[in-house]
């Protein structure tokens, strides 16, 4: 019958081998992941903040603000790697929640001399570390506290990504818009020049006259390059955004001119209770305080505690306790303490000057909102009689009632003017998005 240390030892390894994992080996990805087609539904369940789980999604009539932020919000690339980054902080956590195993050792010593009496000898020691007990539950601490900041930095980044989808559908659609109107700009200079040319080969018009008129074709050519060249690569950064693939062209609504004024802007104070980015430093603050605690706790004696069942080569039995103490007469963990402190000291620091840099950045939007939606009222309170002055300037020129100077000043300072109004409009809009998110609501208006 085999001897109970024997099968103690057994049935210890038995089940430590049966908690045992599993190596499975995970290739990486050898092509792009990105869609192809806009997809027709989004999981609304799925989404991080809880504006966009209201909103309907709907991409046959054209996705507005709301619904290319809701497909950001899903199908981002790097919200994906974040989210996994995520599971990462919480397989940490569970790591952190696990005991110290204790150590089981055993020996075996047989005789070289021969004579009555000798035995093969055995020791067989079970050992645990008393110090892991001490300090497990500041790491569970700190490690709970990571989790939390991850989660919270998480859901920061995603806050930006929409922020981000939101800022390039306005310029998307204003550099749409602002590109319709250089082309019609365009169209008129190269009318223009077409009838100047002609004149001048038949010496109806001088060379200065025919040759402003080119200049002023060409540089609206150089305009309308200018302006497709940026559509095309805001197209290509909303589809990186989106998850979509290069070739693929999601279909745009128009973007509403009108902004909506914005809320009061809160105090730093109320922002730190509900931004994301710093409830995220407060949790990493709280972690380095569990690790400060947990490195002071560790100065202490390194203290195991170990049981024994032995028997010698006389056959004598014997049963044993056994302490180790580690003796703290150098390090005691002296410098593992000034480091986790002169980290926390960092931490408060660095959380000390993120408020500081949301209270100005805060208050330098809400100006810019103000000052650049007064601008677009003014631009806005002489634009339509502008456009009056433009198309009446336009019947009188084909009646050959106008200077054809006079008619080419006064369109062009009306198409310039429609240009700086989708400027201030794209510039209002990014502000506003941008203010949103800094204050806590990063959806923005229904």
């Amino acid at each position: 019958m085999p001897h109970p240390y024997t099968l103690l030892s057994v049935l210890l390894a038995a089940a430590a081998l049966a908690a045992c994992a599993t190596y499975a080996p995970e290739p990486l990805p050898t092509a792009p992941d990105l869609v192809e087609n806009v997809p027709l539904r989004v999981d609304a369940s799925s989404l991080p903040l809880l504006p966009l789980q209201h909103h309907p999604f709907d991409p046959s009539d054209g996705l507005d603000m709301t619904e290319v932020a809701m497909l950001a919000a899903v199908n981002n690339p790097d919200l994906k790697a974040e989210r996994a980054r995520a599971n990462v902080a919480h397989a940490q956590l569970f790591q952190a929640r696990l005991l110290p195993d204790p150590q089981l050792s055993a020996g075996l010593d047989h005789p070289t001399d021969t004579g009555p009496g000798l035995t093969n000898a055995y020791a067989i020691g079970l050992d645990y570390d008393l110090v892991g007990l001490i300090t497990h539950g500041a790491g569970v601490a700190a490690a709970r506290a990571a989790a939390g900041q991850v989660d919270l930095e998480l859901l920061w980044q995603e806050w930006q990504t929409v922020q981000r989808a939101r800022e390039l559908y306005v310029q998307a659609a204003a550099e749409s818009a602002k590109l319709a109107i250089l082309r019609e700009a365009q169209a008129l200079y190269a009318e223009r020049y077409a009838r100047s040319s002609v004149a001048l080969r038949t010496h109806d018009l001088t060379l200065d006259i025919a040759g402003a008129d080119l200049t002023a074709l060409a540089g609206a050519d150089n305009r309308v390059n200018e302006a497709e060249q940026t559509l095309n690569q805001v197209h290509h950064d909303l589809n990186a955004l989106l998850g979509l693939a290069p070739g693929t062209t999601p279909p745009l609504a128009p973007l509403a001119p009108a902004v909506p004024p914005p809320a009061a802007a809160p105090a730093v104070s109320e922002l730190a209770r509900s931004r994301p980015d710093l409830l995220a430093l407060e949790l990493g603050y709280r972690s380095q305080e569990a690790s400060v605690r947990k490195a002071v706790l560790a100065q202490f004696p390194s203290l195991s505690v170990g049981f024994t069942r032995a028997r010698d080569t006389s056959d004598v039995h014997t049963v044993g306790l056994g302490i180790t103490l580690n003796l703290p007469l150098f390090s005691a963990n002296r410098g593992e303490i000034a480091v986790q402190r002169a980290t926390r000291a960092q931490l408060r620091e660095e959380y000390q000057v993120r408020l500081d840099q949301t209270a100005g950045e805060v208050d330098g939007l809400c100006q810019q909102v103000a000052l650049v939606t007064r601008q677009l009222q003014g631009v806005d309170g002489y634009l339509p009689d502008l456009r009056e002055m433009a198309a009446q300037a336009e019947r009188a020129y084909r009646g050959h009632n106008l200077e054809p100077l006079t008619y080419l000043n006064l369109q062009t300072t009306w198409l310039d003017k429609e240009v700086e109004r989708w400027d201030l409009i794209q510039t209002v809009w990014q502000a506003r998005i941008a203010l949103d998110t800094l204050a806590g609501t990063p959806a923005g208006p229904p």
